[in-house]
């Protein structure tokens, strides 16, 4: 059954993007991901508080290939540059 890792991000300094932009999305394919929708543009229908800068949708084989991709050693490094660069909601759903 599909998964899907959704993504909502909040950047304090763009330092981070170029390189997780340039590498992610193969380790996203290792994991069998697709990018589904990567976008700054949004409408709010409810809520508060302050939007995000871009909203991301990436389609899984499943919740385990998602956390694999999550825990995948090639991931951490730009995971960890995300994460001291920018706000995240992460989320994954099936």
């Amino acid at each position: 059954m599909a998964a899907y890792f959704i993504g909502s991000i909040k950047s304090h300094d763009e330092a981070w993007v170029a390189d997780y932009m340039a590498a992610v999305p193969a380790l996203i394919g290792r994991h069998g991901g697709e990018m589904v929708c990567r976008s700054h543009e949004f409408v709010r229908y409810e809520g508060e508080g302050a939007a995000p800068d871009y909203v991301v949708v990436i389609r899984f084989p499943s919740m385990e290939a998602i956390d694999a991709f999550m825990n995948d050693p090639d991931y951490a490094p730009h995971k960890d540059a995300r994460i001291a660069c920018a706000t995240s909601d992460i989320f994954a759903i099936a």
